[in-house]
């Protein structure tokens, strides 16, 4: 699963906007980012992990490795 994926199934998840995310992004990072950069980010699939493992913190889910069972 790429970031893309991933950021898509949180907003779906979430019912959150793209505008929102970016809200989220600028509060945890205190970076500039904007509805249309984080859109242009995900089409692109620039969206680096480290903003959507943020984004999933702020949204309160744990990201886990776990191995697979053969």
């Amino acid at each position: 699963m790429n970031s893309r994926t991933f950021v898509k199934i949180l907003c779906a998840k979430e019912a959150l906007t793209y505008k929102k995310v970016a809200e989220i992004l600028v509060e945890k990072t205190r970076n500039h980012y904007t509805k249309t950069s984080v859109s242009s980010k995900l089409a692109k699939d620039t969206l680096r992990f480290s903003e959507a493992f943020i984004l999933a913190d702020a949204l309160g889910y744990d990201l886990t490795l776990t191995k697979r069972k053969n």
